[in-house]
């Protein structure tokens, strides 16, 4: 859950106040167990039980302020974009950038353990006067976050003067894209063979099991290979249908023009979209998201390292910022 409210003049991003409570809430609540349960192991044994209470109950009331004025107060980071000037801080601590004189960018640090992700940091970098600063968002959502760098640093080209110039420079660009998602439907098949093969070895050695005389002869030992290869089934499975359906999602074809863009076989005219959202081209999966002002939105994978776009991706990102060039805001960059 995220806010981003709008004032006049002037947008505000924050963390939502829901989503900061009900963290602090989780945080309040495990350390007030941890409290209960460890604390009186550590005081004297001798000590009365009323005297045990009142220090577990101070002790615990202590975490919850600290807990709860952290997350309101040194962690409630807001943003205010205005015309000429971006305010970053907190309640009574804020520093004010200059948009004529100040560049921003992102920096978005994904963490994980054992391979598994855990969480992702996101922060805003100035940099003005010579000088960096880094200043994290805790809390900020991915919606929020685009919203935010998509009002700092807005990659739509400006509307051009004269529209004979901006049409020659349009001529120039690429509008048919033509995408190859074979390696992906490739490594599904592989997939979806090996599942066939380890789901047909279980079976047989289950089959095997139970004829008789088999669970005491000399190849009883088989049976151990029914849960390990039921395992791999289920694994290479999960795996085709992962790779089958980023498959269904890439289009075979991409056409754009100065009055929508067309993805297969539906036209989505400018007119009609609130948002266009494409990853950097430095992303490995790069995709383009498609806001509707009426439904919800459209996802297709456009790149990967199985899947090709021709002519590339970062040829199809300045295609489209060209021609959504009369139709400001539309075009936004997704940070994942």
């Amino acid at each position: 859950m995220s806010q981003v409210s709008v004032a006049p003049a002037e947008r505000v991003f924050r963390r939502h106040p829901l989503r900061t409570a009900g963290g602090s809430l989780l945080l309040t609540v495990v350390f007030a167990a941890a409290v209960l349960f460890l604390l009186p192991k550590f005081l004297p044994p001798n000590m009365t039980i009323s005297t045990r209470g009142t220090i577990v109950l101070v002790v615990v009331i202590a975490i919850t302020l600290a807990v709860w004025i952290g997350a309101f107060w040194f962690r409630n980071i807001r943003v205010i974009v205005r015309a000429d000037s971006v305010e970053i801080g907190r309640p009574g601590s804020t520093e004010t950038y200059s948009r004529a004189t100040t560049a921003f960018r992102s920096k978005i640090t994904e963490h994980r353990t054992n391979g598994f992700r855990t969480g992702t940091t996101r922060a805003l970098i100035a940099w003005t006067g010579g000088r960096e600063t880094v200043i994290e968002l805790p809390g900020f959502t991915r919606t929020t976050f685009n919203e935010l760098m998509a009002q700092l640093t807005p990659i739509s080209a400006p509307p051009a003067v004269d529209p004979v110039e901006a049409a020659r420079a349009r001529a120039k660009l690429p509008t048919t894209f033509t995408i190859d998602a074979s390696k992906e439907r490739s490594l599904g098949r592989g997939f979806l063979i090996a599942a066939i093969v380890f789901a047909a070895a279980t079976i047989g050695t289950v089959l095997m099991a139970f004829t008789p005389g088999f669970l005491e002869g000399e190849l009883s030992a088989l049976i151990l290979i029914a849960p390990m290869a039921g395992v791999a089934a289920i694994g290479f499975g999960i795996g085709a249908a992962q790779r089958y359906r980023v498959a269904r999602t890439t289009p075979t074809q991409i056409s754009l023009s100065h009055h929508g863009i067309r993805i297969g076989e539906v036209d989505h005219p400018y007119a009609q979209l609130t948002r266009i959202w494409l990853t950097p081209p430095a992303y490995p999966i790069r995709r383009i998201r498609i806001e509707r002002a009426a439904g919800r939105s459209i996802t297709h994978v456009l790149g990967s390292t199985r899947i090709t776009m021709t002519p590339d991706y970062a040829a199809f990102l300045e295609a489209v910022r060209a021609e959504t060039a009369p139709w400001p805001g539309l075009l936004s960059l997704d940070l994942e």
